[in-house]
């Protein structure tokens, strides 16, 4: 191949002909240094070999390379080809080291300037699609800001357990900062620490998986001295109502001015279902005809389908019909009853009974089952726990008929327990309580 020496008019008049895809003008003055021509470009570029094996790397358009830039570079690949080093790899090694750089500042920026409140915050936003309202609301309340007004009563709020975390840097949180925080807050609030932790831990693995936090983050925070420290607060197992109980709490349940949470209250006891669940029920989910609810489920994704009991029925048809809840409420921004505590506690109160949670109503079905003798099977399918036997999980899904023989039995149990005399016939009539 011919050579010359490469001046800007020869650069500018060098074209390819019509009938080729490329030609090539050879530099004399640097040995590999070439001038590739298109129909729609020009290019330098540098031919070598590289044990024995030929390679050619485009240096750049001749619009932004100089003749003088493009020999220099020239002379530098045939620099690294002498000293055994294929300039592609040593291009590609420059790129990925100023790209590993650039991701460094990156991540040391962030170190310095990102919070948990940030982080936290994305969190919330990218998961609560697949939360309950139950659960964000257990967020919001666990990262709350003090000195806020109370919805309820007057005063203001104190800090959710995780403020104090929240506003450090994501990059300072570590078993050493857990561990007085788990020690300070338990002292106090044992039950809402270790619920606290459990919110944090989930929001710590997904910053691990997050393709920016988790350079960020102490991916061992959460060591064993931290799991250990923990409280084991927990709802006590005597959290629920005796059989010699039902009577007191009945009448003063039934005695509350509020219609929606006695029966609400009510249904809880005799259904053993979730107070999300329960307060989630709308008039479609009913079939009245059939004698069937339809509860929305944790567990199962499509829900279960329960009796709906003689007793249960009749508190329910006497409800006012507002909107789609069963259980609604004129003052609840969703229309459905929200909170009933203040009611259970005001009945509680009324009957000289010791505290038992809205919770514990469920926990009461599952322990007064036993009495009318109920299959574990059976209590676990009405309640929607997840069955635990191979045969249950595959094989036993009892139909509705049979689940209500046994729901049946169990409500008549109560109510005679509860000195509540009811008979079908007597529902539009309202019902006594047995002296």
């Amino acid at each position: 191949m011919s050579k010359i020496k490469f001046t800007a008019g020869r650069i500018n008049g060098f074209a390819c002909p019509e009938n080729k895809q490329q030609v090539f003008l050879w530099d004399s003055e640097s040995p590999g240094l070439a001038l590739r021509v298109t129909p729609g470009s020009k290019s330098y570029v540098y031919q070598g070999k590289l044990n024995g094996k030929a390679i050619r790397i485009t240096i750049g358009d001749v619009k932004t390379w100089s003749i003088k830039d493009a020999q220099a570079e020239a002379r530098r690949l045939q620099t690294l080809i002498d000293a055994g080093h294929d300039p592609r790899q040593v291009k590609a090694e420059k790129i990925a080291h100023a790209e590993a750089a650039k991701e460094t500042a990156k991540t040391d920026a962030l170190r310095n300037s990102v919070t948990v409140q940030t982080a936290w915050d994305e969190y919330i936003r990218e998961n609560r699609h697949a939360w309950s309202d139950h659960h964000i609301k257990d967020h919001a309340k666990a990262s709350s800001a003090p000195g806020q007004p109370k919805k309820r009563g007057s005063g203001v709020t104190v800090q959710g357990v995780l403020f104090p975390l929240l506003q450090m840097r994501l990059s300072d949180i570590n078993a050493d900062v857990l561990l007085p925080w788990l020690s300070r807050e338990s002292k106090t609030r044992a039950t809402v620490t270790k619920n606290g932790y459990i919110l944090f831990r989930a929001f710590w693995h997904w910053c691990a998986e997050h393709k920016t936090y988790k350079n960020v983050i102490d991916a061992d925070a959460l060591t064993k001295q931290v799991k250990k420290s923990v409280p084991k607060a927990g709802t006590k197992k005597t959290d629920l109502l005796h059989k010699g109980q039902l009577k007191d709490w009945f009448a003063a349940v039934r005695n509350l001015s509020n219609p929606i949470v006695s029966a609400y209250l009510q249904g809880l006891i005799l259904t053993g279902a979730r107070r999300e669940e329960l307060a989630g029920l709308k008039w479609d989910d009913i079939d009245f005809k059939l004698g069937a609810m339809w509860i929305k489920d944790k567990v199962e994704a499509e829900g279960r389908m329960i009796p709906l009991t003689p007793y249960l029925r009749s508190l329910i048809v006497q409800l006012p019909r507002r909107n789609q809840w069963v259980f609604s409420s004129p003052t609840a921004a969703d229309g459905k009853l929200a909170e009933p505590r203040k009611g259970h506690i005001r009945a509680l109160a009324a009957a000289g009974l010791e505290h038992v949670t809205v919770h514990g109503l469920r926990r009461t079905f599952a322990s007064l089952a036993e009495w009318v003798e109920m299959p574990v099977g059976v209590v676990a399918q009405i309640m929607g726990h997840r069955p635990n036997a191979t045969a249950e999980r595959h094989y036993k899904s009892r139909p509705l008929e049979l689940l209500a023989i046994w729901h049946g039995k169990y409500e008549a149990w109560i109510l005679e327990q509860a000195g509540v005399e009811f008979a079908q016939a007597e529902q539009a009539h309202g019902l006594r309580v047995v002296k």
